[in-house]
């Protein structure tokens, strides 16, 4: 039988993994509804369009923030992992974002401004980690 020690790091690594492939799937899970649900292009009437290639439901993203920084307390390590987790959906939502942009004839350059939502992200969740770390 392994020492109480070596059992207890393994039941915290694979708590420490829960958190970070929840936190995945959960981002993963807002982005997906945020493309899903962006209606495209939409004529107006005219020669007016509106252009949505992304819903507000990305936003969500944000109500995760606070899963990195609670981990933050006991493992750095995990709440590095977290915030990556929660931001890598974002930044791929984004890329998605501009290649739709770009293949509808609608792009001008400004849609490179869909990173800064997954930059703010990432931005307020690392913050937040080094807050509480230097807290702990």
């Amino acid at each position: 039988m392994p020492p109480t020690s070596v059992r207890a790091s393994r039941r915290d690594l694979a708590a420490a993994l829960a958190v970070v492939v929840a936190v995945l799937a959960a981002s993963a899970g807002i982005a997906a509804l945020a493309l899903a649900l962006a209606r495209g292009v939409v004529p107006l009437g005219g020669s007016s369009y509106e252009t949505e290639f992304v819903s507000p439901w990305g936003w969500l993203a944000f109500l995760l923030v606070p899963v990195p920084a609670v981990v933050a307390r006991t493992r750095a390590a995990t709440a590095a992992a977290a915030t990556a987790a929660l931001a890598v959906p974002q930044f791929v939502a984004a890329a998605v974002v501009v290649e739709r942009y770009r293949s509808s004839g609608w792009g001008d350059g400004l849609e490179v401004f869909a990173y800064g939502h997954p930059l703010l992200l990432t931005l307020v969740t690392g913050t937040l980690v080094v807050l509480v770390r230097r807290r702990a």
